[in-house]
């Protein structure tokens, strides 16, 4: 029996969808539905039934998953025992920012694992929200920083409460109905469109949507609408007349750290997620 044939077992099992599953194990869905054969073919069970609606677990193949996922979990505390034992940890983790390297601090999170642990190199990916929870799920990344509710899959630890605020082009008429204003919006599994249709109602006038903070900037200072901004850096950019700050809708944000849970005890990550908890006093 093949290891990777019960990795793409189980992933079938958890998204139901060949394709899915091909791209979080970065190969192609003829590859996946090969090893769900093969393994069907060794057990002589049929492990799934295809619906219309994707790949359903037949009764035999509900009780064999979780014999699977145990071992692949044993498995899995196997690599991270031996890892641990070693005198050096080493390895790459990629993580994804969803602001400024130094308003997450992460000149000291390089300096602190310098320290510890040497032998762990970050890759550094700024990322929003959306992108960086799907990332994360498809092996892309490592861990990050996202905003507002964590999904069940991760482990999290939460960060600070962020304070986000209207940017509006500079000179922006204060009387202008916000709902009635034109909108840059974040797009892509954002917290922030959430929050502005909770406020302004489903029928924003969102003209257009990034969720890079450069792009939205530039878009609103260029007098195409208006946009939400983290607040410190809307002082900023305000003091320097490029845009106008409109506080009637300011809110905190909740931000938190996240790793996957079925990866957060690897070595790695868990010397990542002790110098988070660090830095921001969580320990």
């Amino acid at each position: 029996m093949e290891f990777y044939h019960l990795r793409s077992f189980v992933v079938v099992a958890q998204t139901g969808n060949l394709t899915l599953a091909a791209k979080q194990l970065y190969t192609t869905p003829p590859a996946v539905s090969a090893h769900i054969k093969a393994l069907e073919e060794e057990l002589q069970v049929p492990l799934f039934v295809r619906t219309s609606k994707g790949m359903k677990l037949t009764e035999k193949g509900e009780l064999l998953l979780k014999k699977a996922q145990k071992t692949l979990d044993s498995a899995f505390d196997l690599v991270n025992a031996a890892a641990s034992s070693q005198d050096e940890i080493v390895g790459t983790f990629r993580l994804a920012l969803n602001q400024k390297p130094a308003q997450l601090e992460v000149p000291r999170l390089i300096e602190n694992l310098l320290e510890s642990t040497p032998g762990i190199t970050l890759q550094i990916h700024p990322m929003s929200t959306g992108k960086t929870i799907e990332a994360i799920r498809s092996e892309e990344m490592d861990g990050g920083f996202v905003y507002g509710e964590v999904p069940s899959d991760f482990v999290s630890v939460k960060v600070k409460s962020q304070k986000i605020t209207t940017i509006a082009p500079f000179g922006f008429n204060s009387d202008t109905p916000l709902e009635k204003s034109h909108w840059i919006t974040m797009g892509y599994y954002c917290p922030f469109d959430d929050f502005l249709k909770l406020k302004l109602g489903d029928d924003i006038n969102a003209i257009t949507s990034s969720d890079d903070d450069a792009t939205r900037l530039e878009l609103v200072r260029s007098g195409l609408g208006l946009s939400f901004y983290e607040l410190e850096d809307a002082k900023e950019h305000a003091q320097n007349n490029q845009i106008t700050i409109i506080p009637d809708l300011d809110f905190e944000a909740e931000l938190y750290f996240i790793v996957p849970k079925n990866r957060a005890n690897s070595p790695i990550a868990k010397a990542v997620m002790q110098e988070i908890c660090a830095i921001w006093e969580m320990a």
